[in-house]
């Protein structure tokens, strides 16, 4: 993968040795950015940069000095919209729609596009598109070599920009707010070396694990609905098929564990899915067959939603020894997401509090051994609180994720909602934390938009495709 480098937009002491070490650590472009600054200023610090490079710098300003110098590269904006005469190097320009890229894509070496992802170097400056979009420009291959992603480029974001057939990304804030911008652009330079040459845009696959609501609020299908709207590939393994509407669950029955256990196996074996979210599991030996499935494909991600009783009340595991078997389950996970209820019958504790649902949060990683979110939403009137808990290594860190409660009844499904929508960001490439806060992001999308939805007589469901 290409990485270009953007300057800095001021001008520092000692700039020019570090552009310099920059490429003699393997920098193919660097784009000098320096909006309004003098002529003087500018050609001052070109010259400080060996000759040797001079092919490799892209100029944003004074863009006549590119031809005067013999320099690479100009890059065209509003301020300089024309490259000099008869100036035979490559040329770029910023897009940011899709229009914009399209057009410029005809013109030009390359575009970048942005922001890809929220800004890093500018506050309150947010992604201007979607997973979902990006995907979709992906496949209808409106992003292809010639498009560079710019904005919110750091380490972790590479993979993801890789996946979706970028030719390259470019770098700013990530760079130039580190204390060793040097050191910094080499370790993004050895992940980008060590990425696969993909050649075709890699769709996150997710694979969930659930029973079946028939009413399509919950279960399985809610997943499905979530995987699909973010931008991911979708699977799945049915572990149950229960009778349930907006009103209430009316039975449940669980399907023999060797027609999942070939579930598993069949979607394992060609689709190779890199998440999993395992929702309802209903007895001990369907836990069994799932946790040896774990065991033998290793996926990336596995979210967990133990999910023991429906909203209603309605019990979704139908013998003794499930709720102990879920301990050989939870170990194996990336994350587990119970409700307060949930963690109170898997600690045997009371939790009255978000005191006491922080406590219980590390208590449960740090006894399964895997990291926790506790979803706190009816502890507090005003706000919807749910609390992570990331267990490494024998540590934990918690962070608390906070936001209004949303005043209606259509929220059914929101636990399975929320925990596949964080297992297709973790198959996206997003690190547990991003795909835990991007997750509330969308679940809450999702019932802001239901609220005014007539489905059913009872507890609604979410519009999971706004």
């Amino acid at each position: 993968m290409k990485l270009i480098v953007i300057s800095s937009p001021d001008f520092f002491r000692g700039e020019a040795d570090i552009i310099n070490s920059l490429f003699e650590n393997g920098l193919e472009i660097l784009h000098l950015r320096k909006p309004y600054c003098s002529e003087e200023h500018y050609l001052h610090l070109i010259k400080k940069i060996d000759s040797k490079y001079y092919k490799r710098i892209t100029l944003h300003e004074h863009l006549h000095l590119a031809k005067k110098l013999s320099l690479g590269g100009v890059h065209l904006n509003r301020r300089n919209p024309e490259a000099p005469s008869n100036f035979h190097g490559r040329t770029s320009c910023s897009c940011h729609n899709v229009a914009e890229m399209q057009e410029m894509k005809k013109n030009h070496d390359y575009v970048l596009i942005s922001p890809v992802f929220n800004s890093i170097s500018k506050k309150n400056y947010k992604s201007a598109f979607s997973y979902k979009d990006l995907i979709s420009l992906s496949l209808d291959c409106c992003i292809d070599q010639s498009v560079i992603a710019l904005g919110g480029i750091e380490e972790g974001k590479l993979g993801i920009i890789n996946s979706l057939n970028f030719g390259g990304a470019a770098v700013l804030g990530y760079l130039w707010q580190d204390k060793n911008p040097v050191e910094r652009f080499k370790q993004l330079q050895q992940k980008a070396l060590d990425l696969p040459s993909v050649g075709k845009v890699q769709v996150p696959k997710v694979l969930t694990i659930a029973g079946s609501d028939c009413s399509g609020g919950a279960g399985l299908q809610a997943d499905i609905k979530t995987i699909c709207s973010i931008g991911a590939y979708a699977a799945s393994a049915i572990t149950a098929i229960t009778a349930q509407n907006t009103m209430g669950v009316r039975a449940a029955y669980p399907l023999s564990p060797q027609i999942l256990k070939e579930q598993i196996e069949a979607v394992f074996d060609d689709i190779k899915p890199q998440a999993v979210k395992i929702g309802m599991v209903g007895n001990a030996d369907i836990i069994k067959t799932i946790a040896a499935g774990i065991k033998k494909y290793e996926p990336a991600a596995v979210v967990f939603d133990p999910v023991m009783v429906a909203t209603s009340g309605h019990s979704l595991l139908t013998d003794n020894c499930a709720a102990e078997s879920l301990l050989e389950l939870m170990p194996l996970c990336t994350l587990i997401t119970p409700n307060t209820k949930e963690a109170e019958a898997l600690l045997g504790v009371s939790i009255n509090s978000l005191k006491d649902a922080r406590e219980a949060c590390v208590k449960l990683a740090e006894k399964v051994k895997t990291s926790v979110l506790v979803k706190g939403g009816h502890l507090d009137d005003k706000n919807s609180t749910d609390l992570l808990c990331i267990y490494k290594d024998g540590s934990t860190q918690t962070e608390s994720f906070t936001a209004p409660r949303i005043d209606t009844k259509n929220l059914h499904g929101t636990g399975c909602t929320l925990s596949s929508a964080i297992a297709t960001y973790l198959a996206i490439g997003y690190d547990l934390t991003s795909a835990v806060a991007m997750a509330k992001d969308y679940i809450e999308g999702a019932i802001e938009h239901a609220i005014n939805l007539n489905i059913g007589q009872g507890n609604g469901p979410l519009w999971h495709n706004y």
